[in-house]
């Protein structure tokens, strides 16, 4: 609904706002999915406005496309401090820093969003340069793909992003999201862009403000909720209003090709997107004609054969029964090969997830730190020691943390161990409790086979100055891999210390949540 209050009064080259509830209204006439058009669109929201209603917003937009039979990814573009992927309930993989700095594959990076059917592209890696994302040069080469695709692009990003401008040269038109502001500080960041329409929150539901949470007794974190508890379903398109073609059968859900790192379809991992193939046009099928019946084709052809083989056989020496020469020798038989066994896609983690830890100290430099945590391991062989940079109040501080534990019931018998030990000092934090800390987000550097491999890529990485720790990951085959990680936050933005170490040393890395083994019961 417009709000007539705006109508007559609207800012520089931005409409009226229209209030949208993307929980059950269908999409406003301007952005509905018949209006969907090939190529990049901004979807430009402001950082103070509701981000469950910004995400369910752009979800419900690339979910209305897609369903009019336009071939739709919503791209995440909110590098510095993403949110769009836990809204949806997929994880933050391999995305667009991974694609534009580390040349990761775009057919590999989309995921499709169950239930909804568009594709998706995470933020992917943390980079602490946002900018050079938006400013690389490889963004017109995909661009030209979309159009020459006819699929359709929208980029979710913040409006304070930096070098937002440089979208600007291949994309013409915007969606805000958000609050009045929004379209002022769309018309600073980006003179020259049109916007479509501006999408704000329902006047009954206000934006709650944005605060820290409070420090809770025992920290469960409540389950996401499903995308088809939270959007409706997708806005039914007339048949006249379809795109040709789209009735009754959608067009195939694919990518465009990227020729620089396309793989083979036959090579994709399961859920992931194959490289995007033009439309073949059907060629005509000509007229039935009468003509000589195929089967008098095939005797003449078995006549003709036979006249030859009598003509050629003498010449060349060969002896053929039917016309009184010796017997052909019995050809050698042949062996049967094992029948192809059936390509299964590559395994993947089944790992428990163990965000909790206790935390021993803070040291200023990394060699005390690695120095408490060798002393940790020392005393007690079985426990996993580790150490991480981590900024406190604008200071890089060396943290020591141990063990991994899938809840606080598991890892508070190792803290009473700790305590008992005289390792650990309720001091250093505001008591006992505190001692144990939710710390879900990791960077994982590599997977190996075994133990020693994993360590001497461990031994690698301290050579340049990165620490990290090794993990046994159960994955989908059964077997057991050794994942490298290094680091251990509470979110993404506490891991930007670790990023930097990363993208200095040209270390590839992505953000993970940390799983693997669960922790055996203490005896």
């Amino acid at each position: 609904m417009t709000d007539p209050h705006h109508a007559g009064n609207q800012e520089r080259g931005a409409p009226a706002p229209t209030f949208f509830d993307p929980s059950f209204e269908r999409l406003p006439g301007p952005v509905a999915g018949e209006t969907a058009m090939a190529g990049p669109v901004l979807l430009l929201f402001d950082r103070d406005a509701d981000r469950d209603w910004v995400a369910d917003a752009a979800v419900a937009l690339a979910t209305g496309w897609h369903a009019a039979g336009r071939r739709t990814v919503l791209a995440d573009l909110c590098l510095e401090d993403p949110f769009l992927n836990e809204r949806i309930g997929l994880p933050n993989q391999e995305g667009v820093v991974d694609i534009f700095l580390y040349g990761a594959s775009l057919a590999r990076s989309a995921r499709v969003v169950p239930g909804r059917g568009f594709h998706l592209i995470s933020a992917g890696t943390y980079t602490p340069d946002a900018g050079e994302v938006l400013r690389s040069p490889r963004w017109d080469k995909i661009v030209a793909g979309f159009r020459d695709a006819n699929a359709a692009m929208l980029l979710f990003a913040p409006l304070d992003a930096p070098e937002l401008g440089a979208l600007g040269r291949f994309a013409g038109e915007s969606i805000l999201l958000g609050s009045p502001a929004a379209g002022e500080a769309a018309a600073a960041a980006l003179p020259g862009l049109t916007v479509r329409a501006w999408l704000a929150p329902p006047r009954g539901n206000p934006a709650p403000p944005v605060t820290a949470p409070p420090r809770a007794a025992s920290p469960v974190s409540a389950p996401a909720a499903a995308p088809a508890d939270r959007f409706p379903d997708p806005e039914p398109v007339m048949p006249w209003n379809a795109p040709a073609g789209s009735i009754p059968v959608p067009p195939p859900t694919s990518l465009p090709a990227d020729p620089a790192y396309a793989l083979p379809a036959e090579n994709a991992a399961p859920r992931e997107i194959p490289v995007f193939e033009a439309d073949r046009v059907a060629e005509p099928v000509a007229a039935k004609k009468r003509g000589v019946s195929p089967l008098l084709l095939i005797l003449l052809l078995i006549a003709l054969l036979l006249a030859a083989a009598v003509l050629l056989a003498p010449r060349l020496g060969l002896a053929l029964p039917f016309l009184g020469g010796a017997e052909p020798e019995p050809a050698a038989p042949v062996a049967k090969s094992a029948p192809a066994r059936p390509v299964s896609g590559p395994p993947q983690p089944r790992g428990a997830a163990l965000p909790y830890s206790v935390f021993v100290q803070n040291h200023q430099t990394p060699e005390a730190a690695e120095a408490t945590a060798a002393e940790g391991a020392r005393r007690f062989p079985e426990v996993q020691f580790f150490v991480f940079p981590e900024a406190l109040q604008g200071l890089t501080y060396w943290r020591v943390m141990a063990g991994m534990a899938g809840d606080t019931t598991q890892v508070r018998a190792l803290r009473d161990r700790l305590l008992a030990a005289k390792l650990v000092d309720p001091e250093d934090v505001s008591g006992p409790y505190d001692l144990i800390q939710s710390r879900p987000v990791t960077y994982a550097v590599g997977d190996f086979a075994d133990a020693p491999q994993a360590r001497a890529r461990v031994a690698e990485l301290a050579q340049k100055g990165i620490p990290s720790y090794v993990t046994p990951v159960p994955f989908s085959d059964g077997t057991e891999r050794w994942t490298v990680y290094a680091g251990a936050y509470r979110d993404t933005a506490a891991a930007k210390a670790m990023g930097t170490m990363l993208q200095q040393a040209r270390i590839p890395a992505r953000v993970v949540q940390r799983t693997g083994r669960p922790p055996a019961a203490p005896k």
